[in-house]
């Protein structure tokens, strides 16, 4: 569940040198404006994981609204998924250039087929529980969580801490359908682990977006490594050649979202911007393309998240896109398939409330259409639609592109349990100082 805490504390530093040399720093202080091996495949009856492909057969109907019809989901070409993981070091998540916080280096990358360098789409996830209490009632944890071991900052297996479980979640791969749906628009993406980037595990983090972009330069430098031929000692094939850093766009959920919309602007090589029920209201000056995406029943940030900053930047007329959508039925901790949707749903009425899987499907569709559609500048967005979770809205520049709806069927997404891992001894991030007091479990 993302924190109530809504405004980033401070301004953005600019990436310091604590990161390899040749990492590209963004200074991210932008102008506000106001308002290994496969896991067991888990079993499930959700239709995000059927592999039959089904031809598309919606049409439009005679009001011009999307008229759905029963098709099947579809299992567009896969692309290449692998989850990876680094050691894990330190970002600097406080204002106080001396105020470190542990990280992990987690993320999960996917390639799409083809041949040719390809640009790059970074996934950032929210704030959620990160240490599980073994037991632990209503928690907000998914019964089967794509999870790991960290007894820095979770509990040791064998020096239990009250409160404190030792399973630490990995919530980028929890948004790994993002990745596939990419991926298959073809971007190489990947789904990043920004948790230390708001935990105050090495006290408080007074400027997590300082470490947000730590943790997207790093990750960055780490694609453009693969892409020369460099794979820094992980067991992953095909990714020469086919990396542009160059050309970067933002995805985030939550206080992801947030940092995408209120603090991405000044990244170099940006093209577009996707902010999906962000923890912020406010909107940096954006000269590319964003889209932000609402839930109507998001128990959460709330329906409105994100929609003043979208307003104040159409108003501003910094760029042509400044687009909003309202999603019907969809909550917040359904959106992440290692979180439990929650039971309140936000308000609504059980019976309006989309299927979860639905809802994911919908949003990944919608984040990668408007991605390529962004990156070839089109002059008239045309966004798919699903049938429960139906998308509302369009561009709030009235002056720009026109963005319209069209009927779509559902696709299917590879189970986050079952994507390859791999691992490497070199690192990513600075190494944790021997002497750094970590609080166990201290999120925030």
């Amino acid at each position: 569940m993302t924190r109530t805490r809504t405004v980033y504390m401070g301004a953005v530093a600019a990436a310091t040198s604590l990161f390899m040399a040749g990492a590209s720093a963004c200074a991210a202080s932008d102008a506000g404006i106001t308002a290994a091996t496969p896991a067991t495949a888990r079993p499930s009856s959700e239709a995000e994981y059927l592999p039959k492909p089904q031809p598309d057969r919606s049409r439009t109907s005679r009001t011009g609204q999307p008229a759905h019809t029963k098709a099947q989901p579809v299992a567009p070409a896969p692309p290449m998924l692998v989850q990876y993981q680094l050691p894990p070091g330190v970002v600097q998540n406080s204002s106080d250039d001396a105020g470190l916080g542990p990280s992990q280096a987690h993320g999960v990358l996917g390639i799409p087929q083809g041949k040719g360098a390809r640009p790059v789409v970074v996934v950032m996830h929210g704030s959620h529980p990160t240490c599980v209490e073994p037991g632990a009632e209503d928690n907000g944890v998914a019964a089967r969580p794509v999870k790991t071991t960290w007894p820095l900052v979770c509990a040791d297996a064998k020096k239990p801490v009250q409160g404190v479980g030792p399973d630490y979640l990995r919530h980028d791969a929890g948004l790994s359908h993002l990745v596939q749906a990419l991926a298959r628009k073809g971007f190489v993406a990947v789904s990043i682990d920004v948790t230390g980037a708001e935990a105050w595990w090495g006290g408080e983090a007074t400027d997590p977006a300082r470490a947000y972009t730590q943790l997207v330069d790093a990750h960055l430098k780490l694609l453009a490594d693969l892409g020369r031929g460099n794979n820094r000692g992980l067991a992953i094939d095909g990714a020469k050649g086919r990396i542009d850093t160059s050309r970067v766009g933002l995805v985030g959920h939550s206080r992801g979202g947030g940092y995408v919309l209120e603090h991405s602007a000044r990244r170099p090589g940006l093209f577009a911007a996707v902010s999906i029920q962000p923890g912020s209201d406010t909107a940096a000056r954006h000269t590319v393309p964003v889209l932000n995406i609402r839930g109507a029943c998001d128990e959460d940030t709330g329906p409105e998240a994100g929609l003043a900053g979208v307003k104040a930047l159409a108003k501003s007329r910094s760029t042509m896109v400044a687009a909003d959508v309202l999603l019907a039925g969809t909550g917040h901790a359904m959106l992440n398939t290692n979180l439990d949707p929650a039971k309140d749903n936000g308000g609504c009425s059980a019976s309006k409330v989309t299927e979860p899987a639905t809802a994911r499907d919908q949003v990944a569709q919608l984040t990668a259409d408007f991605m390529d559609q962004a990156l070839r500048k089109t002059t008239a967005y045309r966004l798919p639609a699903l049938k429960g979770p139906t998308p509302t809205g369009g561009n709030l520049r009235t002056s720009g592109p026109r963005l319209t709806f069209s009927p779509a069927a559902r696709h299917t997404y590879t189970d986050p349990l079952t994507i390859r891992e791999v691992t490497t001894r070199q690192r990513l991030l600075p190494p944790i100082p021997a002497n750094l007091t970590v609080r166990k479990g201290e999120e925030y």
